[in-house]
């Protein structure tokens, strides 16, 4: 059989394949191959005597083949990889037999890395468009490859024309504005039972006090309604004529926030053994990022459904500002009851995690985080939310070294663990949490076990107040400084925390990183200090609680930061 030339468009994945003697490339409709170009005509591969040219464009007197500027036309040698630049495309060509063609069905465009010579390290998985974003500003040796490519890649300054091309195309652009129309390209996603619904199929909510009584939420909610009238300013009444400015989901009938229509969505779900501190972790959270966003970034944090939050909030709340342990009790209790609620899913009602959502706006662009908190005090079994394929959502996973044997050996000579022993059936259910969830997710987005998800998972090592000397005598680096995240930081922390990890818990870094190819690893500290013992003078129970109102959370926010940065390129400056 004879050679067969492979072209490969990075820019959109499409392959094209031809055994005849020309294939021309470019955006124009004249070309046997329309590329992603702002060429019209970008040059010709030309086949002839069982040798294969490309010749460029007579208007493009130089272009890019694998790192190497040229002008002149290039001969594409049989059984190697040929990557070029050329007016903004991004193509590969092969050339050879069949039987020794790469597995382009392996490619991945839109799962990129790029390595830094000065640090010689890999960045975490990135899209492409955040790749071409940081192609003008990275070092002048810096790489980017792509899955799939092994050990072929880019020279990444090489890539500012294609960002000058492709950022600033018409259909980049309409990509970027339509989120705020449809977020989501099959309709939108409830936060409660994660349907799916168009805008045309949201319920309105009524207001006339007569019109009480909903057939999943009960006699004292609020009618959901089709509304079919509306007032001269677009707005839909109920059956009474009063108007409406709150709407449901279409399936199970709960409350959607404000503006759902309008702002993109970032599910975040938290997972952990029952003493891992995920209640305490998630009031540290969300009291730090109303905090920090402002100060750091000049993004406000707002609460998004203050009704459906309150538990979270009152915790936040009895958390920093409690006078007593036992203020302190109740509204951790509170949050613990609070955590899952019944949604009418299936034709049936199911008990599922409650959505805990807060609002950020970075300048005109709307976005929420919606917390899930899987705990489940009656069962170390999760109780996970549905997860589907397409959707931004992450994992946070917390891990709690102090239950394990390993971690307590080592650290028995300098830290006082103010908690009980923790009885095998939690130190296991620890150790297999991170397979519960994979099968989990595997199933829900029918990826087999040879395959990796991109959904990028934050394994936070929590109660760093108590172990982290072992990281050694430097401390973790910062990642903001002077309202500008610091990414080699991120990478340098994690690389520290898997290291230690993967000498006492080999299993928990195997887990996660055999699921996802985007983790990072983050030592955290809800309290920032050892908590105390208590006991209750009734039932004689011991419970913790932050020691005379000493709190100072540790990089609490770090895992959100790394997951927005990684979500939107434009969300936070950078160093």
């Amino acid at each position: 059989m004879n050679d067969q030339l492979y072209i490969y468009d990075c820019l959109t994945g499409k392959l094209r394949v031809s055994n005849g003697d020309f294939m021309a490339i470019g955006a124009g409709k004249q070309n046997t191959f329309r590329i992603k170009t702002e060429a019209e005509s970008a040059g010709v591969f030309a086949q002839r005597n069982g040798v294969c040219r490309f010749f460029p464009h007579n208007k493009h007197y130089t272009y890019s083949i694998n790192s190497k500027q040229v002008s002149t036309p290039t001969l594409i040698k049989p059984e190697n990889f040929y990557l070029l630049v050329l007016s903004g495309g991004l193509i590969i060509a092969w050339f050879g037999s069949d039987d020794s063609r790469p597995d382009f069905g392996n490619f991945d465009p839109n799962c990129w890395y790029i390595y830094t010579p000065e640090t010689d390290q890999w960045s975490d998985a990135l899209d492409l468009e955040l790749v071409l974003s940081r192609s003008k500003q990275s070092p002048g040796e810096s790489l980017a490859t792509f899955d799939g490519l092994g050990h072929n890649a880019y020279l990444l300054s090489d890539l500012q024309q294609v960002a000058d091309f492709y950022l600033n195309s018409t259909d980049y652009k309409d990509k970027l504005n339509s989120p705020a129309d449809n977020p989501r390209k099959n309709g939108f996603r409830c936060p409660s039972c994660h349907e799916l619904f168009s805008a045309e199929q949201v319920l309105g909510i009524a207001v006339h006090p007569q019109l009480r009584g909903d057939i999943y939420l009960g006699e004292n909610a609020m009618q959901r309604f089709t509304p079919a009238k509306y007032n001269d300013k677009g707005q839909a009444l109920d059956e009474m004529g009063a108007q409406c400015s709150e709407f449901a989901c279409p399936h199970c009938h709960h409350k959607l926030p404000p503006f759902f229509e309008q702002t993109t969505h970032h599910h975040i779900t938290i997972l952990g053994a029952p003493t891992a501190g995920k209640v305490y972790y998630q009031a540290a959270l969300i009291h730090q990022l109303e905090r920090e966003l402002p100060r750091d970034f000049n993004i406000p944090f707002r609460d998004a459904t203050p009704e459906s939050n309150t538990a979270l909030n009152n915790m936040r709340i009895r958390t920093f500002y409690s006078s007593t342990p036992e203020e302190f009790r109740e509204g951790r209790d509170m949050m613990h009851h609070a955590l899952r609620r019944k949604v009418w899913r299936n034709n049936v009602f199911e008990l599922v995690p409650r959505p805990f959502i807060y609002n950020l706006t970075k300048e005109s662009s709307a976005h929420s985080l919606i917390f899930y908190n899987t705990g489940n005090r009656e069962s170390a079994q999760p109780v996970l939310p549905q997860i589907r394929k397409g959707e931004a959502d992450a994992i946070f996973y917390l891990y709690d070294p102090t239950l394990e044997p390993a971690f307590r050996e080592v650290i028995r000579d300098f830290a006082t663990i103010p908690q009980q022993a923790p009885c095998s059936n939690t130190v296991c259910s620890q150790s297999q949490l991170l397979s519960v969830a994979e099968m989990h997710i595997r199933t829900a987005l029918n990826v087999p076990p040879g395959e990796k998800i991109n959904i990028p998972i934050s394994v936070i090592v929590t109660k760093c107040d108590i172990w982290k000397q072992l990281l050694g005598p430097e401390p973790l680096l910062p990642i903001v400084r002077n309202g500008r995240l610091k990414p080699q930081n991120l990478l340098r922390n994690s690389l520290r925390i898997r290291d230690l990890l993967f000498h006492l818990a080999p299993e928990v870094c195997s887990q996660a990183e055999s699921l996802s190819t985007r983790v990072n690893y983050f030592a955290v500290s809800s309290f920032g200090n050892p908590p105390e013992e208590f006991s209750d003078e009734l039932t004689g129970e011991t419970y913790i609680a932050p020691a005379g109102g000493r709190l100072s959370p540790f990089h609490v926010t770090d895992p959100v930061l790394w997951f927005l940065y990684n979500t939107d390129m434009g969300m936070f400056p950078e160093n």
